[in-house]
């Protein structure tokens, strides 16, 4: 069985899309099969891993619509063993079509599955809303993570997508829960951001709280080039950071394995 990763969270600018691409990159450096899912119109995960729009004839809509397969519109990267299923700027026109649509929430459960079945990993990377694309990873989904930029303000926009969370689980996916939160952009050293960090261990519990992601030069950088984080500058601390994340995340589906780099 595959394990499905969404990475969500209702506000722009956490580091969403950066912590999708850089984690799906570690896990296929690890080894493993790893297949990206772009759900967000602005389609930067498929920019960030080296797809060229203008090169797109299909993208997520069009299997969504049953017009094409979606082994047929999957895409390799300059990564061994990671594949992405392409994003548009036809998935807004999608998703303002079928709004309202009922069936359409399990479209993307229903048409993937095969493409999923064929991958250790599959990352899904969500719009900055709590519409039909992000519902619909949800139901496709089964672990989500929400990076949550590191300031105060940032909490009401966690708590919200969590309430989404427990409401998808409820009714249309029993297997789906928030397994951590990310905490992004997080200042070295500073005495806000540990307060934070503490504040949402109490809230939420120590073991919900994941390894933070600092501040980094490089990760600001190297979407614009087109490249994962240990593409652009791999002795990074965001590269350091992004490899401890993933390391978390594999070994919450393999408790007994342990790693120095994950304590």
């Amino acid at each position: 069985m595959s394990r499905r990763l969404i990475f969500t969270n209702r506000k722009g600018g956490c580091g969403k899309t950066t912590t999708s691409v850089n984690v799906a990159a570690a896990l296929a450096h690890m080894g493993f099969r790893v297949l990206v899912i772009d759900t967000d119109p602005q389609a930067h995960a498929t920019m960030s891993l080296g797809v060229s729009l203008g090169s797109i004839s299909s993208d997520l809509s069009h299997v969504l619509e049953g017009r094409i397969a979606a082994a047929k519109v999957l895409q390799t990267t300059y990564i061994p063993r990671l594949r992405i299923l392409p994003s548009s700027r036809r998935l807004a026109d999608f998703e303002r079509r079928y709004a309202n649509s009922k069936e359409a929430r399990f479209w993307m459960r229903d048409h993937l599955g095969l493409v999923m079945k064929d991958a250790d990993y599959v990352v899904f990377d969500t719009p900055p809303t709590t519409q039909l694309l992000t519902v619909g990873a949800l139901i496709a989904g089964s672990e989500a993570y929400v990076p949550m930029q590191a300031h105060f303000l940032a909490m009401e926009g966690m708590i919200e997508i969590i309430e989404l969370v427990d409401q998808v689980r409820r009714h249309y996916n029993s297997s789906l829960a928030v397994r951590g939160i990310i905490p992004t952009f997080m200042e070295r050293g500073s005495a806000y951001s540990d307060k934070l960090i503490k504040e949402l261990e109490t809230r939420l519990g120590p073991e919900m709280i994941m390894k933070p992601v600092h501040l980094n030069r490089a990760l600001a950088e190297a979407p614009g080039k087109g490249r994962t984080i240990f593409q652009h500058e791999l002795r990074s601390m965001g590269a350091v950071d992004y490899y401890r994340v993933a390391l978390q995340i594999r070994n919450l589906g393999n408790p007994q394995k342990t790693d120095r780099h994950s304590r």
